[in-house]
């Protein structure tokens, strides 16, 4: 059955809120507008909770048609399918994304030297797993994942907050709203995650308006999100200029002087929530392999989705300067990122309304005949 339960749906989100944000996000913000981040990420947080909104609305009113079918009635076969093939290609590039983001965790947290694509091998494979299972298995792992995420983030509270004075987080404002703005834009590529959530059209459980609930879950993730990145931000406002790409969350003493009463245990922990960025790769994985089939059938989207994974990989031995393929992620990708991510929602709703408009109107004239 490729469908899932509110309750999945609830856990999706929650990891979802949380898995691109957790690893690389805050020092790269930090790069730009230094302890002023902590309002870049509240104001693009806000957004991304609005066009969950709109997500979850879709949700609701698509019914039992699915993206392909709700765009196609709305706007035609042939602009459904390059609108989808559109989307597939950007998670193609986010999915690559993800592999550096976890390359520079392994680099610089867990190996002496910089971790070798071979070891991505397993984690391609994953992604080729979420790619041919139907939705219900995102679901059930995401109600496996959720509690232990859930549980290493109260963890590291208790270790690591009493230990940060908060108040080095003020003044804010001191960089300027330029400089705000540019840390808001510039890292769309980690925002706006929520739109992967589209491919559950038509796709859920009896959830009918349950489904705004899932803005709980959403609200919990940020929470989480701004605390710990807060923690950060108070610790080295000031210094922003000895913070590298190694040294951001994944380097786990920076949260906090309880590190070294605890041990490696954070590690541990951090390892845990390395799980939610997994399942957010499967489900990016699973929308590019429903875009591909969806428009060149299936037999032949099975066979080009594991050629887009091949490619990936490829890529990923190719560049292998770590660095300077996040620079130009920030540099070149922020425009195609707002523009897919926060444009598909809208596109969708937007779907939806000109279906239930031709539904009026079908019904109209059925009852006038009549």
């Amino acid at each position: 059955m490729d469908k899932v339960t509110f309750r999945q749906i609830m856990c999706l989100t929650f990891l979802v809120a949380i898995a691109m944000k957790m690893f690389m996000l805050p020092v790269l913000m930090m790069r730009v507008s230094g302890r002023d981040s902590f309002i870049s990420l509240i104001i693009m947080l806000s957004i991304d909770f609005v066009f969950l909104f709109i997500v979850c609305l879709t949700l609701h009113l698509s019914g039992e048609k699915n993206i392909f079918e709700l765009l196609s009635s709305a706007f035609g076969v042939i602009a459904a399918k390059i609108i989808l093939i559109a989307v597939g290609l950007f998670y193609g590039i986010k999915l690559f994304m993800i592999l550096i983001d976890v390359r520079v965790f392994f680099s610089t947290s867990v190996f002496s030297s910089t971790m070798s694509p071979v070891h991505l091998i397993p984690l391609v494979l994953l992604m080729a797993y979420f790619a041919f299972k139907p939705l219900c298995a995102s679901g059930r792992l995401s109600e496996i994942i959720t509690p232990i995420v859930v549980v290493s983030m109260i963890l590291l509270c208790c270790m690591t907050l009493p230990e940060v004075d908060f108040s080095y987080l003020f003044p804010l404002g001191a960089e300027g709203g330029e400089r705000i703005m540019t840390s808001c834009y510039s890292f769309t590529l980690w925002f706006g995650d929520f739109s992967i959530l589209l491919v559950l059209t038509g796709k859920t459980v009896n959830t009918g308006k349950k489904v705004y609930f899932a803005l709980i879950p959403a609200i919990i993730g940020f929470v989480f999100l701004v605390v710990f990145s807060t923690t950060l931000f108070a610790s080295y406002g000031d210094m922003t200029e000895v913070l590298t790409y190694g040294h951001n969350i994944s380097n786990m003493t920076q949260y906090g002087a309880g590190s070294f009463k605890f041990g490696r245990i954070n590690m541990v922990i951090y390892t845990m929530w390395l799980s939610a960025v997994l399942l957010s790769a499967g489900l990016m994985t699973t929308f590019m392999s429903h875009a591909v089939d969806y428009t060149f059938g299936r037999k032949a989207g099975k066979l080009l989705t594991a050629v887009c994974l091949a490619v990936i990989f490829f890529c990923s031995l190719v560049f292998n300067e770590l660095n300077r393929v996040i620079e130009l992620m920030t540099a070149y990708f922020w425009l195609p990122s707002i523009i897919v991510q926060y444009a598909l929602p809208l596109v969708t709703v937007a779907a939806v309304i000109v279906n239930k408009f031709k539904e009026k109107r079908t019904y109209d004239k059925a009852r006038q005949k009549a």
